[in-house]
């Protein structure tokens, strides 16, 4: 049975020395849901690739003080997709984030579009992207993994196709394209990765977005004939490239295998 896993901040266990104090909610959650005591082990994770076991040695109120036992390597098993999505109303955007962190993409960059019903408020911003974080590492936990993604501030699309320049398959999900499908858009560029995929507001995005992504590089996609909402047409998207990649990847072990490589 796998042990339950906590989340904790990133810089925690380089200053761990050992030992560390769990407090807050994942330390409610230990006691309160998990109901683990002493003797109990657990892992760490700190969402920057870190994953440590340790065993719990006292529960006080409020804390549970944790004797750190191993300390695997930095982990990476995000999949090299970055995600571009117009900026959603409130829980949409959480549930998107969550999904396409339990898929495993590496980055995730809300864009407003011309089209874009949310109104950005500059002093909300920041907490925004906190709780957008905090989803993120929950989601990780559910999951069992051991990376978030990188996730931006709301931004133009001019600075989101900035962001994944170096992306070697760029797909844009656009409604009017009727013939290339996300295979074959991502097949046309050689199957590469990394990938960027990008998908806009339920309104569309106007002519003049179309071609600064195609200028950018972008090849169009469709997602089939119905009309889907942004997040549903995003983890949709995320998801297919998902499987596509994980099924090349496991092609190559294959054949490495076969020719003794």
């Amino acid at each position: 049975m796998s042990l339950a896993r906590f989340l904790i901040s990133s810089d925690v266990l380089s200053r761990a020395q050992g030992a560390l104090t769990l407090t807050g909610r994942e330390a409610h959650h230990l006691m309160c849901v998990r109901r683990l005591g002493p003797g109990s082990l657990v892992e760490l994770i700190d969402g920057s690739g870190a994953v440590a076991k340790a065993k719990i040695i006292r529960v006080n109120g409020t804390e549970v003080g944790l004797q750190i036992m191993d300390v695997l390597e930095q982990q990476n098993d995000c999949l090299p997709i970055n995600l571009i999505v117009a900026l959603l109303k409130g829980d949409r955007m959480g549930w998107m984030i969550q999904k396409a962190t339990e898929l495993g993409v590496q980055t995730i960059c809300p864009v407003i579009t011309q089209y874009t019903v949310v109104k950005v408020d500059v002093e909300k911003t920041g907490r925004q992207i906190v709780r957008w974080k905090k989803i993120a590492g929950q989601a990780l936990k559910q999951c069992r993994g051991s990376r978030v993604p990188t996730i931006y501030p709301a931004v133009s699309l001019e600075g989101a196709l900035e962001k994944v320049s170096y992306a070697k398959a760029k797909i844009l999900l656009w409604e009017s394209e009727k013939k290339r499908s996300l295979f074959s858009a991502w097949r046309d560029q050689g199957n590469a990765t990394p990938v960027a995929v990008i998908a806009g507001p339920e309104g569309g995005f106007s002519r003049e977005e179309i071609l600064a992504c195609k200028g950018a590089g972008f090849f169009t996609a469709t997602m089939g004939t119905r009309t889907l909402r942004s997040e549903t047409a995003a983890i949709g998207a995320v998801a297919a490239m998902a499987a596509m990649i994980t099924c090349k990847r496991l092609q190559g072990t294959a054949s490495a295998l076969l020719s003794g490589t």
